[in-house]
């Protein structure tokens, strides 16, 4: 059975820029085949001047993933002139993946504007991980959440603080 989190997030007419990501929103999953579907939309809206994943960063999320599961992220640069990438690291200024194919492809580069790609990886160790833009400069721009790996929990999308 597949079970899939989401939330109604509102389109409306208004000019306003949009509101960050709901979280549920975040992913989905499938828990008889143990993975999960990540979805990291870089540049979602101008918090952080634009270095945000789904409007968070900073650390304000915390994505929540058992440990063996196989995470298939799929990573979009909504950006419409800097590059962005997405990436699993562990450790203070590490810039490696944490597990293999744990990045989009050349991470310190990062993909063109308004561009997407997938990665994928199983993860195999718990502990605690960064979710990061990999492009320098961007990281410390505030373009960071964090990632559990965890043992026998479901998958949750966790606010560890509110959005400016």
């Amino acid at each position: 059975m597949a079970v899939a989190l989401a939330a109604a997030g509102g389109s409306g007419c208004s000019a306003s820029p949009p509101r960050s990501e709901p979280l549920a929103a975040w992913l989905s999953f499938h828990a008889s085949a143990k993975t999960i579907t990540l979805r990291l939309i870089a540049a979602y809206n101008g918090v952080y001047q634009g270095f945000n994943f789904n409007g968070y960063g900073k650390g304000q999320v915390l994505v929540e993933v058992p440990q063996g599961w196989r995470v298939n992220v799929r990573c979009v640069n909504k950006s419409s002139s800097v590059r962005h990438s997405c990436a699993i690291v562990r450790g203070v200024s590490r810039t490696t993946p944490a597990f293999p194919g744990a990045a989009s492809r050349g991470p310190h580069y990062g993909l063109p504007p308004r561009h997407a790609a997938a990665f994928s990886f199983l993860a195999t160790r718990t502990g605690t991980y960064r979710i990061v833009c990999l492009v320098p400069g961007h990281e410390q721009a505030g373009m960071w959440n964090v990632l559990d790996v965890m043992h026998r929990r479901l998958p949750a999308v966790v606010l560890l603080r509110r959005p400016p």
